[in-house]
């Protein structure tokens, strides 16, 4: 297997455990660079000795980035645009349709690599983050439809299980979340004494989703209103993030500003989607870029 351990003089100056580490040898130099707490793309813009070094890594994906905001650009100067769904994800899935973008199942980053998030001004206190199933091993109920039957409810259809879970309060299901920092997991716990914890995830697991999902982040914020029942939807602001502190992830749970949400039904499972109050982005990802799509 080798020796897993890393050791370059004085490293523990400049990272921390579970920080990623680039190790780049060019013109034979090596480099190691904290890819977790360093912006290469800042970097290469504003530290001489890094331009040469980090330039070709860094010039294809901001050119990404400007062909995505001129898109959203283009989308903002057309004014309010009717949503074609009036759900929570209608405007995720306005924003997607104009800029071309198949709906599909996959967890993939949505445009070229990056991730895009649609919520609606005021409306939306809470953005999503990512879709993860429980680690059904780890936990005492065997699946979803498991999860549906010992602790869902019917009212006026079919059955279902629609609910906020967090750490700081018990739902109206009897379900909160409890993070076990010894063991690194994340359970659901319940008020029942036969199933006091129904879903387990592995920390390091959801850390993991959350690097891959969100490496590059566009969060759009549109203005809504309503003409009659349709809603219309003017996208106007961007919030630009890169490389999320996951180590921020267990804390953020713990004090409630991630939660997450289930919404399954006998008809169907939208998956546990975990979400971060909009006042914690910052938290989670530092440095976020602010984009004015309205200005010239």
């Amino acid at each position: 297997m080798g020796d897993p351990r890393i050791w370059f003089s004085r490293i523990h100056q400049y990272c921390k455990p579970r920080d990623i580490l680039v190790s780049l040898w060019v013109e034979g130099s090596l480099w190691v660079l904290n890819a977790t707490r360093v912006s290469f793309s800042r970097a290469a813009r504003s530290v001489p000795a890094y331009r040469k070094l980090l330039n070709p890594l860094t010039s294809s994906r901001e050119s990404i980035f400007e062909e995505l905001l001129e898109k959203l650009r283009e989308l903002s100067a057309r004014g309010p645009i009717p949503a074609y769904k009036t759900a929570d994800t209608g405007g995720g899935h306005l924003l997607e349709t104009e800029l071309g973008i198949r709906q599909n199942s996959s967890r993939d980053p949505d445009y070229k690599g990056i991730e895009l998030k649609s919520t609606r001004a005021p409306k939306l206190a809470r953005s999503n983050l990512f879709v993860k199933v429980p680690d059904w091993e780890l936990s005492q109920v065997v699946d979803a439809k498991d999860m549906l039957r010992e602790f869902g409810y019917r009212r006026e259809g079919p059955r279902r299980l629609y609910c906020t879970i967090s750490a700081t309060a018990w739902n109206p299901q009897g379900l909160r979340f409890e993070v076990d920092e010894q063991k690194d997991l994340l359970h659901v716990v319940s008020r029942r004494s036969d199933i006091p914890k129904p879903e387990t995830w592995r920390l390091q697991g959801l850390r993991e989703t959350l690097a891959s999902k969100h490496a590059d982040t566009f969060w759009v914020t549109g203005e809504s209103y309503f003409e009659g029942n349709v809603e219309f939807i003017h996208f106007q602001h961007v919030t630009q993030t890169s490389k999320p502190i996951v180590q921020q992830l267990s804390p953020l749970l713990q004090s409630g500003a991630i939660t997450m949400d289930h919404m399954l039904s006998s008809r169907g499972d939208r998956g546990p989607e975990f979400k971060v109050h909009k006042k914690h982005i910052k938290e989670l990802f530092p440095k976020p870029i602010y984009h004015d799509l309205t200005s010239c």
